[in-house]
């Protein structure tokens, strides 16, 4: 008995010990900030109250001017004495931006001093940061996943320490294992502890069981023993190592870790060397934590492989390129060059050191379950990084593994890009398994455009493997000419390197393994500079084919538009770079006149750019649009002898902008297109007749933009962009004729349209959707839809001001409103709309003609922000693509309104 007494007392004594621990490691340091009277003078009696009671609970406490960068909490606030007593507000604050800001109120009645009012704040604070422990765990949101399954998705369950290092990984883990469109976590504080929200939004998912693993024994070889220490960072720079390596906290390491991460998730971020830097910092701190294992360092783990994996051979690339980059301007300074050099190798060094970590950590957390819900993220990450390293070998075992070892289902994009390395390492079985599993989703309604793309081009990745594994070495030339591409295909440039030397040793004075060596050069830098010294040598051999004059044309032009033209731009055309330029037409001109039996039609463009190109630079004196309007005339010829090119089409529609017969273009653009002609020129036409009728209407223009709507046969990677463009000309149709049954038309595709786009386009989609509301008379919707579009940020807002002038106000005040409107903004055509709404009619000055205002009563008021594009793309798939885009972008303005329908 006695026995059994003293083993519940040292029971009881240990757990008072571990809870009094919680309580003091929670948040071992809080930063007192300035506490402050009415009259902002500092409240230091009060202040010095406050610290002596929370350090009598276990806190230390530091100054403001002493605040370290690792302290979590911040505590400040405003204090009031008077003979009643004392009151206080005052603001908790996390730093680690982890849980939202506290706020405290009390009173003290009476006293000599302000000792009780700092009690009671200091036991409140105690009370609110001495539990944490996760009481309660909540998921919101649109899952098919039970809430179990987050919860162990994300390692966090009640009964768990809220601690930093876990809700930063939970995050990490959520947001990168693609099943989720969006996650987001929420800790609320409390005296019972912390509870947790987990809100997520649900991506398309698959459940891919059937995929077939690569093997325990292949699995085990590539991730190696899990007992290995994790390898060392390279020595850091002591002013970079000096902000992280001297704390203790982890809670402090992985909020620097989420800050790092930041900079480099947001596609936007234009990330530096200082940026990396930090980030390895930030990696090496929490190696020197966790490079002994145990269960407890779990989510540093998670976070490290979180850093190592965005510490790839693509970034650091990058940065090295950057850096590089900027060694010419400092060449005359040793010493510069000397500490760029060193930071080279340290981001070398370090970038092997993080793949290196990537395979312990992940050996070790798969070794311990090989079946936990985020082992399919680590070994897809794993995967993932191997193929930037073009490590096919390793990186095919390791994405199949991922998929087929997870017990919850896996994302679009881990299936596709499992199925494509299958096929580039030739293992069609397993790509065929994966691209099936992939099929049934192009079912779905709102599957992403580029996943039903990247679904849609299975087959031909199919195809390719099929072609590589069926073409031996015995095969003929022409074969193996069609294998080397093939591999190009399929991302295979250790197989198709030497099968082009083979071939060119073969048939030394052949052109075409020079251009799979040009082929190559550009996949692996993704940059046509690249393949120039193939490119000239395959220009003096014979047996030049398609993809030679395709890559030779997408060099020269890339020459000639990206570098000489700005140049010549900013120099004149009398520069020593246009007459360079001049000498790089007859080899282009060359190129063009081969390449036309393999595609006669861009050909062509290109001879009748050449041509007009080097007039331009001829006579100095011809200007820029009579050089456009000289290529409408050119491409006007090549439409008889072409007519059913497409791309002859689009250039003839665009350079029509140019021309100064007007009457002509408009006959032009009224004839209907045969019904072969496919999306790209229609799509042109009906800007261009959005265009026409923008500067004088007239109702033939009206009728062919009508019917130009109708001829509209969209696809789904256009649909957002073809739908918004049929509104706006229907919109316009209906503005001009009165016609309600065009903007009732206008109006459903709008509704479509807004609902789709989720670009920059939206705010001109609401204002325009508005526009027919306010003219349909529904006042009270229009007014609603204009505020949005505000919120949309428009390029216009003074259109949006207008619209929102008359859907807000009544008559009686409209007239006074439009009048100040009138005077403030400057844009004649919005004056003038304004004018129209108050009856009064447009003034016909030679200004208004230059603003292409037209002359009819109101009914009909637009602006344009006309984008027009003409470039050159390529890449080894589609070859050389020659691009023709003019978007009207229209802004509808209000007229007169009519009465309320409903």
């Amino acid at each position: 008995m006695r026995f059994q007494s003293i083993l519940r007392l040292f029971c009881f004594i240990t757990m008072l010990l571990a809870f009094n621990a919680i309580a003091a490691t929670a948040s071992p340091t809080i930063a007192i900030e300035d506490f402050k009277d009415k009259s902002g003078q500092p409240a230091s009696e009060f202040k010095e109250f406050l610290i002596n009671s929370l350090t009598e609970a276990g806190f230390l406490c530091s100054n403001s001017s002493e605040i370290r960068s690792d302290v979590r909490y911040t505590l400040a606030g405003i204090v009031k004495k008077n003979k009643k007593g004392t009151s206080y507000s005052a603001l908790l604050t996390d730093r680690f931006s982890l849980e939202p800001e506290v706020f405290f109120n009390g009173k003290q009645i009476g006293g000599t001093n302000t000792a009780p009012a700092a009690s009671k704040l200091s036991k409140s604070v105690e009370s609110l940061l001495s539990n944490q422990i996760i009481t309660s765990v909540e998921i919101f949101g649109d899952s098919r996943l039970t809430p179990n399954a987050i919860m162990a998705l994300a390692q966090i369950r009640p009964g768990e320490t809220a601690s930093p290092e876990k809700l930063i990984a939970g995050r990490i883990i959520l947001e990168n294992c693609g099943l989720f469109e969006n996650a987001q976590l929420y800790i609320t504080p409390g005296p019972e502890g912390r509870k947790l929200k987990i809100t997520v939004k649900e991506g398309v998912m698959v459940i891919a069981s059937s995929m077939p693993g690569p093997g325990k024994a292949v699995l085990d070889n590539i991730l190696g023993p899990p007992v290995n220490d994790l390898p060392k960072f390279p020595d850091l720079p002591e002013a970079l190592a000096q902000k992280i390596s001297n704390t203790n906290s982890t809670g402090f390491i992985a909020h620097e870790a989420e800050k790092a991460l930041a900079k480099f998730e947001l596609s936007d971020s234009n990330y530096t060397p200082e940026d990396l830097e930090h980030l390895i910092c930030v990696a090496s701190a929490i190696r020197n934590k966790i490079y002994s294992y145990d269960r407890s360092c779990n989510n540093m783990c998670i976070i490290l492989l979180k850093l190592c994996s965005v510490l790839d051979s693509k970034t650091v690339r990058n940065i090295t390129e950057q850096l590089q980059s900027n060694l010419p301007l400092t060449a005359s300074d040793s010493n510069t060059m000397e500490k760029t050099l060193a930071r080279i190798e340290f981001l070398n060094q370090s970038y092997s050191a993080a793949a290196e970590t990537q395979i312990s950590l992940a050996s070790r957390l798969y070794t311990e379950s090989p079946h936990a819900p985020t082992i399919p993220w680590i070994l897809f990450s794993l995967g993932e990084q191997a193929l930037k390293a073009e490590d096919i070998k390793r990186s095919a075992p390791l994405l199949k593994a991922a998929i087929s070892v997870s017990s919850l289902p896996v994302s679009p994009e881990m299936l596709i890009l499992t199925a494509q390395t299958q096929y580039s390492n030739l293992d069609r079985s397993s790509g065929d398994t994966a691209s099936a599993l992939l099929r049934p989703l192009l079912a779905e309604p709102n599957l992403n455009l580029f996943i039903q793309k990247q679904i849609k081009m299975m087959p031909h990745w199919a195809a390719l493997c099929e072609t590589v594994i069926a073409i031996t070495d015995d095969d003929d030339f022409r074969l193996q000419l069609k294998k080397g591409d093939a591999l190009i295909l399929l991302d295979r440039p250790d197989l198709a390197e030497p099968l082009f030397h083979r071939l060119h040793e073969e048939r030394p004075d052949d052109a075409r393994p020079f251009t799979g060596f040009g082929r190559l050069a550009f996949q692996r830098t993704g940059n046509l500079y690249s393949a120039r010294p193939y490119i000239e040598r395959g220009s003096k051999l014979k047996q030049r084919d398609r993809f030679f004059y395709e890559l030779a044309l997408a060099y020269t032009l890339k020459r000639i538009a990206g570098e000489a033209l700005p140049t010549i731009r900013i120099k004149g055309r009398h520069s020593e770079e246009a007459s360079a330029t001049r000498f790089l037409l007859p080899r282009a001109a060359l190129y063009a006149e081969g390449y036309e039996q393999f595609n006669k039609a861009q050909a062509l463009l290109i001879k009748s750019g050449i041509t007009v190109l080097d007039e331009w630079l001829s006579y100095t004196t011809m200007e820029n649009d009579a050089a456009c309007e000289n290529m409408f005339m050119q491409t006007d010829l090549l439409k008889k002898e072409l007519p059913d090119s497409e791309e002859i089409l689009s250039a003839n529609y665009f350079f029509s902008t140019f021309s100064t017969d007007r009457d002509s273009i408009r006959k032009m653009l009224i004839l209907p297109l045969v019904n072969s002609i496919g999306l790209k020129p229609r799509i042109a036409q009906l800007n261009l007749l959005i265009r026409e009728m923008s500067i004088s209407p007239t109702k033939e223009l009206a009728e062919a933009t009508e019917a130009a709507v109708v001829s509209i046969a969209t696809d789904a990677e256009n649909r957002s962009r073809v739908v918004a463009l049929q509104a706006d000309a229907l919109a316009i149709v209906g503005l001009y004729m009165n016609s309600e049954e065009n903007l009732i038309r206008a109006k459903s595709l709008y509704d479509l349209a807004v609902d789709l786009s989720n670009s920059p386009e939206k705010g001109r989609l609401l204002n325009n959707q508005a526009c027919v509301y306010l003219t349909l008379g529904k006042k009270s919707e229009a007014d609603d839809l204009y505020d949005e579009a505000m919120d949309n940020s428009p390029d216009f807002p003074e259109v949006v001001t207008l619209g929102k002038t008359v859907s807000s106000f009544p008559q009686k005040e409209l007239e006074t409103e439009l009048l100040a409107y009138i005077e403030k903004v400057e844009t004649m055509e919005l004056k003038q709309a304004a004018k129209d709404i108050l009856g009064t009619k447009p003034e016909k000055t030679d200004e208004n003609s230059a603003l292409n205002i037209s002359s009819q009563s109101g009914s009909l008021h637009v602006l344009l922000k006309e984008t027009s594009v003409t470039d050159s793309d390529y890449d080894n798939l589609e070859g050389l693509q020659l691009n023709f885009s003019y978007e009207s972008n229209p802004w509808l303005l209000p007229a007169k309104t009519k009465e309320k329908q409903q």
